[in-house]
């Protein structure tokens, strides 16, 4: 990681202090969260901060401003929604008893103070943005238990049925092709060409009569790719024939663009479910969250200062105010109540 420019950080340290100086007399929440979760302004004031801290790590803006808005009251927008999600996470961690680990905390903490130049460095670092190195710690803390969340919910509704049938669904990801073909500019020489060769002569006949300049020379081969990758990158008429044959059997003639090709499906692998069981949850990871976090959404109130935005309960995100995003029915909606020649 890459620590922020020092001018950067105080600038954004200013615009901060700006942005909620309006606010600083104001005794009411940034946002509540259901019958009990309060988000105040001095948390979110902290927050900006810090998520404004870790963007600049990654050399990313903290948030997206819409129209004429200011980064700073973008930043603002994306911490609240942040901080709106981690309450309904902190709830089900409480209900379901997921907690952090403190080894690993004290590693992952230990990993980015040495990343950022040492102690001295990142309290720096923090120092001017603002930021206390107990409220960073406590942060990270935080970011912590929103992936244990995030792996508990997952592992709770994605069970073996489902892995399964996301398997079966994807099966073009975890399959590799290898693939050989002969290219000719007529039909008549594709013909004699399938009906003579074998695959004992397939390389040889590739090198003496394709026309592809790029597999010729390597006895037809065009290497092995994932099938769905395969499938993006060649001539569908070229992929239909091939996924049609079986591993060693060599197809007719098959026209395309490019000419008449002669196809050999050496060897489809497919990747047992065991071995491709830990990247079949990775993938459903984000769906399954995303979906959990849309139904507490559903049966959870949540009212938004309108200093800070409108929360639109379908998307989670809190939006500016003047957005000209269609407002939600029954009100403004301010406070967010409820390369070869074969064919690529």
């Amino acid at each position: 990681m890459i620590p922020v420019p020092r001018p950067v950080r105080v600038l954004a340290t200013l615009c901060i202090v700006v942005l909620f100086a309006a606010c600083a007399n104001d005794p009411s929440s940034a946002a509540t969260v259901g019958e009990t979760g309060e988000i105040s302004i001095d948390q979110l004031h902290a927050d900006v901060a810090l998520f404004g801290f870790f963007a600049g790590l990654n050399g990313a803006p903290c948030g997206t401003p819409v129209g004429n808005e200011s980064q700073e009251s973008a930043c603002a927008r994306f911490a609240l929604a942040n901080d709106i999600r981690e309450e309904l996470a902190k709830t089900y961690a409480a209900e379901n008893d997921v907690k952090v680990d403190p080894a690993a905390l004290t590693d992952a903490l230990t990993r980015l103070e040495d990343g950022l130049g040492g102690a001295d460095a990142l309290t720096a670092q923090l120092s001017d943005t603002g930021v206390t190195r107990a409220q960073f710690e406590a942060f990270v803390q935080r970011l912590f238990l929103m992936n244990e969340v995030q792996k508990a919910v997952v592992k709770d509704r994605l069970d073996e049925a489902a892995l399964r049938e996301a398997y079966q669904a994807n099966l073009a990801q975890f399959t590799t092709l290898e693939v050989e073909h002969i290219l000719v500019a007529d039909e008549a020489d594709a013909e004699r060409i399938a009906a003579e060769v074998t695959p004992a002569t397939f390389a040889d006949t590739a090198k003496s009569e394709s026309i592809d300049p790029g597999s010729a020379k390597q006895g037809g081969s065009l290497g092995s790719f994932p099938e769905a990758q395969f499938q993006m990158q060649f001539d569908p008429d070229f992929v239909a024939a091939t996924l049609a044959l079986e591993p060693g059997q060599i197809s007719g003639p098959i026209q395309t663009q490019f000419g008449w090709h002669v196809i050999r499906l050496v060897r489809r692998d497919v990747a047992p479910f065991e071995d491709v069981r830990a990247q079949l949850e990775a993938n459903q990871t984000p769906t399954v969250f995303d979906d959990w976090f849309t139904e507490q959404l559903g049966t959870t109130s949540v009212d938004v200062n309108p200093r800070f935005g409108r929360f639109d309960h379908d998307t989670g995100e809190v939006l500016p105010i003047r957005s000209t995003a269609q407002e939600p029915a029954g009100g403004s909606g301010s406070t967010g109540s409820t390369g070869s020649n074969a064919g690529s």
